[in-house]
C-alpha cells in the first residue's frame, strides 16, 4: 500500500494528465476541493468510499491508485505477443478474436482483430462504451439500434455500444476488421 504522500502524488498526477482543476474533480465526485487538495498533498488519507469517488471522477478505478508497484502508463505489445482468445456473443455462439493490445492497468481502451468467414455473424453484448470498427479487407454489415451501415475495405464506423450491435460478413470471402473499444472495463487483460 502506498504512503499517503504517494497516493496523493498519484491522484494529482492523474488530475494533471486530464487537465482538470480541483474544482472540476470536486464537482464530479461530490466532495470539497479543500478535502481533495489535502489528500493530494498527503495531509490526510481518503476513506475507501472517498477514494472510489475521486478515482471515478478521474476516470480510473480506485485500485489503480493503491497498487504497490508503480503502474505502467505505456505498455508495448509486440507482434509476437498478440494472442487469440475465445469469446461468446449475446446468442452464446463462440468465436475467436485476436487481442492486439494488452491494456494498461486502469486503462479504458483496447484493440482487437477479428476475421470472419463468409456469411458468419455475431451479436455483441450491450456494454457501456464506444466501439470503432475499421474494415481491413472484405465487407461487413454493422447494425446498431436497428440502423445498418456497410463497411468496405478502408471504411470505419464509430458508435456507442450501450444497446449492443451485430456484425455480419457479407462478402464472398473471409473479411477482417480491427475494432477499438473505449469502455470503463476492458474485455481481456
Amino acid at each position: 500500500m502506498p504512503t499517503k504522500k504517494e497516493l496523493g502524488r498519484r491522484l494529482r498526477a492523474a488530475r494533471f494528465e486530464r487537465n482538470m482543476t480541483l474544482k472540476e474533480v470536486a464537482t464530479r465526485c461530490g466532495m470539497s476541493a479543500t478535502h481533495i487538495s489535502e489528500v493530494e498533498r498527503g495531509k490526510t488519507s481518503p476513506t475507501i468510499g472517498a477514494l472510489q469517488r475521486i478515482a471515478g471522477a478521474l476516470g480510473e478505478k480506485a485500485s489503480y491508485f493503491v497498487q504497490e508497484d508503480e503502474l505502467p502508463r505505456v505498455r508495448f505489445t509486440g507482434k509476437g505477443n498478440h494472442r487469440e482468445v475465445l469469446v461468446s456473443d449475446a446468442k452464446g455462439d463462440a468465436f475467436s478474436v485476436g487481442i492486439l493490445t494488452s491494456g494498461i492497468p486502469g486503462g479504458t481502451a483496447q484493440a482487437f482483430r477479428h476475421t470472419m468467414r463468409p456469411g458468419s455473424s455475431f451479436e455483441a453484448h450491450p456494454r457501456i462504451g464506444e466501439i470503432v470498427i475499421h474494415c481491413v479487407r472484405g465487407m461487413f454489415r454493422v447494425t446498431v439500434s436497428g440502423e445498418s451501415v456497410v463497411l468496405r475495405e478502408g471504411d470505419t464506423v464509430q458508435f456507442r455500444a450501450d444497446d449492443g450491435y451485430e456484425i455480419e460478413n457479407i462478402a464472398e470471402e473471409d473479411s477482417e476488421n480491427i475494432a477499438f473499444l473505449a469502455a470503463p472495463t476492458l474485455v481481456v487483460t
